[in-house]
This record gives structure tokens, sequence and C-alpha cells, in this order.
């Protein structure tokens, strides 16, 4: 769904307990909620918390009888049948987030692209050299930008990323936009149960086919802000598929089997393939500018099935145009896209 106030129709959630109806994001002076249809005879409280998979939201949820069907206030142990209609009431966001009206107010600055946007998460197109989260320096972040964004289209939430990408790397960057299903959401990215695939030019010829770059990563004791291979580091996956190679470039198709900090940028210049533009592991390295074009890194897309609506997703930030220095969208198209 492009971005909007209001979702309908999805498929079974809860471990098939429920199949998700509708939510509104509150925008509008409308209610935050969703609801959802039982599938399943359960209690109150075991479909909670088949839903939102925290203990500490389900207390909440009961505590402040968030939890109905139709008028009346359901509590734990209430029996609820097939066919049952209930509603969550969503928390009100708190305080504005801290960085939401400097950042609404400048002028002149590249706002994230929506790629899609319901009441319960959101993805942006994230521009490069700007930090997701903030590092305490009071540097303008991504969710900054978010939080100004909604504000400004009159939505009562304090978005969550609930993943990070290097201040260089562009892409695809999901939000929780609802704290009671922010829980399952980190759940799902934890678990590496979403695909996850970027776009990387990186130096040389490398070589054809799908690879898998499986050396294990370590943090890097001569250097806290660089990772390295170790044999004693965490087990690490990268998938590789070429999808061209031209002018001593390639341009590659990565897949992530594991999370790892760093872990693309790590495995390619160990492979002796690092990414165009690379200032920490490339032929960039040393301190020197990494050039106008930046970190040849970008997050293309990701595939995920939501947590709060069973919908399948895929979200998509598309071909990068910073990319074009060295290949073109056809390059993408033509290969194993996303």
């Amino acid at each position: 769904m492009a971005a909007g106030t209001r979702g309908t129709g999805g498929g079974l959630v809860a471990g098939g307990l429920a199949t998700y109806v509708d939510a509104s994001d509150g925008a509008g002076g409308r209610p935050r909620q969703a609801r959802f249809r039982v599938e399943a005879a359960c209690t109150a409280q075991g479909l909670l918390a088949a839903l939102v998979r925290s203990k500490p939201v389900v207390a909440r949820a009961f505590g402040v009888g968030a939890l109905a069907r139709g008028d009346a206030e359901l509590r734990r142990q209430d029996a609820l049948a097939p066919g049952d209609v209930v509603t969550l009431a969503l928390a009100p966001a708190g305080a504005p987030h801290a960085g939401a009206d400097g950042a609404a107010g400048r002028r002149g600055r590249e706002e994230p692209r929506v790629l899609y946007r319901d009441p319960f998460l959101m993805a942006v197109d994230k521009p490069a050299g700007i930090l997701v989260h903030g590092d305490g320096t009071g540097a303008r972040t991504l969710t900054d930008d978010v939080a100004a964004l909604l504000a400004r289209e009159g939505v009562p939430a304090a978005p969550q990323a609930v993943q990070r990408l290097d201040v260089d790397t562009t892409g695809v960057v999901l939000f929780s936009l609802a704290p009671e299903f922010q829980p399952a959401l980190d759940a799902l990215v934890a678990s590496h149960d979403m695909r996850k695939r970027y776009l990387a030019v990186v130096e040389g010829s490398f070589p054809a086919g799908v690879r898998r770059m499986e050396a294990p990563l370590g943090r890097d004791r001569h250097d806290a802000r660089r990772m390295r291979v170790s044999a004693g580091g965490k087990p690490a996956l990268t998938l590789v598929t070429v999808l061209a190679r031209r002018g001593g470039k390639s341009l590659l198709l990565l897949e992530l089997g594991t999370g790892r900090r760093h872990q693309i940028r790590v495995h390619l210049a160990h492979a002796g393939h690092p990414v165009v533009g690379d200032a920490l592991y490339g032929r960039a390295a040393g301190g020197r500018a990494a050039g106008a074009g930046g970190l040849m890194l970008h997050a293309v897309c990701e595939e995920l099935t939501h947590p709060a609506t069973g919908k399948a997703l895929r979200l998509e930030a598309g071909w990068p145009a910073r990319f074009g220095k060295f290949f073109s969208p056809l390059d993408y198209d033509a290969g194993a896209r996303c």
C-alpha cells in the first residue's frame, strides 16, 4: 500500500487464531486501532499473546483495557469463538520525536521516499550520508526525517527503526509505527525470516555464477570502527550473483543469510573485490575520500510476511541513479532481479 491511513484485508495471523480485518493510523482524529476476526476458539490473552509476542505488551494492553469485543472490554480469560471480531486500541504516540520539529523546518534537504506505509510499519528509501539512529552528536537522522513526515501528515506515531544501514549505504529501511507490534517485527528481523538483498558495484571482475561467502566475522582489535574475517568470529553468510562486468568493475546482487555488522563490505574486501568507494575496507581506505559517488552499496529490496496482517510484502527501492556512472538499469533488469 502506498503511504496512507488505512489498511484492509489480510491473511491468517497469531498462529492461525485470527485473520486481520482492518486498521486505522489515527490521522484526522480517527481511532488508532486494529481489528481481527477470530478463527479458532481461544482466550483473549491467548489471542493477544500470539499477535504481539510480548508479555509486557500484553500486560499493558489489558491494564488499559485496549482489547474489546464490540463495546465490551475483554479480560484475560474471556473466551473467544470463531467469528468474533476484536478491536485492539493502538497506543497513542508519546512526546514528539526529539528531532522531528527541527527536521520538518529544514529546507533544501532530500526527503526520504516512502516505499510503503500502513498503520503498523513504514519502509523508506534511505538517502546516502545520513544516520538511521542518533549517535549522541545531535546530527540529523533518518528517524528524525520520518517523524517529521508523519507529523506533517497528522499521523500520531513515533517511528522506531528496526534495521540499520551504514551512513553511506542507501535503500530500504523498515520502521515500526505501532509499539504493540514492534516485538513481533524485531523477532522477524532477528530470525532472518525475511529476505534482504543489496546491489553493489565492486572493484575487479568478480567470478561468474552464484557464490557463497561464509567467512566468520569478528571485531578488529586494532580499529574499533572495523570488522574483520576471524576464525573465532561469528558465522556469516552472504550469497552473491554477478549481474554484469564492465570497465574493471562488477555489478553484484547480494543476499544476506546473516546480519553481521559490515558483513557485505568485509566479505567482498576479503575476496579481493571491495565495494567501490569504501573508505573503510576498500581502495579508498586510509582516510581518503570515497569519491563523488560515495559507497556503491544499496539495499534494493526486502520480502517479509507482515506480522500484523499476514500479507506477503515486497518492498523495493529500485535502481539507484548514482550507480549509473558504472552500469545501466538494464543490467539489473536483465539479471536476477529482486
